[in-house]
């Protein structure tokens, strides 16, 4: 595993990326760059975490260096560094392909990446690509790593991440109505996560059964979950869920 990373922009998604690797491995040394000083200054206070001068000198002192910038910035950013042989570079920009990437950071060597905010506390499910094997190291310390085969894989699997986001607003909506219905929100709360948490855990605990199955099998004639669905599907509630994700993904197409 490397041993020591690099962040060039150190946005609100870095700061639960650090997080994340703190309590993985709390030894590891971060350096990160300058901008975003308030940000960077907090995360400073923490053993470990040092704020380069400049994002050349964050270059200089890492052996694996996480590029979160903007995807706007990206280019600017990286044309402005020297990178060197063997370093490993890896964006967690959408949209900006490995083909763009390898233009910008040679001669270094470019990788995709998305992690999301649940890294903080090590579970996030990181989309890499190509799947490297030092890359993939010090994302495993952040939750699971879901490699993908190709650049249009990357950018079907990106959609997921505002997946993510819309689960709290499912979140939101059913512990409001529970609370609304009579129930105490601190039990509403644990209630809906709790019951979400073992939907997840259910699913991946049976990796061979299709969801639909899992479905199926708690879905009974007659029963309170067929009846609640057959509104959903009345309603095209999951058509506009997919719509929605159709939505995401042409956007990060457009970006490519």
């Amino acid at each position: 595993m490397p041993e020591r990373i690099g962040i060039i922009g150190v946005g609100h998604l870095a700061v639960y990326v650090v997080e994340g690797f703190q309590r993985a491995a709390p030894d590891l040394e971060i350096t990160l760059s300058p901008r975003s000083e308030k940000r960077s200054a907090k995360l400073a206070e923490r053993p470990g975490i040092t704020v380069a001068v400049d994002n050349q000198s964050v270059a200089n002192s890492s052996d694996l260096i996480l590029v979160m910038t903007r995807p706007l910035d990206i280019e600017p950013v990286c044309r402005a560094i020297r990178f060197r042989m063997g370093q490993e570079v890896v964006s967690t920009a959408a949209g900006v392909t490995l083909e763009r990437l390898e233009g910008i950071v040679a001669p270094a060597v470019p990788s995709r990446s998305m992690p999301i905010t649940c890294a903080a506390i090590n579970r996030s499910p990181t989309l890499l690509y190509p799947d490297r094997a030092r890359v993939r190291t010090i994302f495993e310390l952040l939750g699971s790593v879901i490699a993908v085969a190709n650049e249009d894989q990357f950018t079907t699997a990106s959609a997921i991440p505002a997946f993510y986001g819309w689960v709290y607003a499912l979140f939101d909506a059913t512990t409001r109505w529970t609370e609304q219905a009579g129930l105490p929100a601190e039990i509403s709360r644990k209630l809906v996560l709790e019951t979400a948490r073992g939907a997840a855990e259910m699913g991946l605990a049976n990796p061979q059964a299709e969801l639909g199955e899992l479905l199926d099998s708690l879905a009974t004639p007659g029963g309170i979950t067929r009846k609640g669905l057959k509104e959903l599907h009345e309603r095209e509630a999951l058509m506009a869920w997919a719509e929605a994700l159709q939505i995401v993904h042409e956007s990060l197409k457009s970006i490519e």
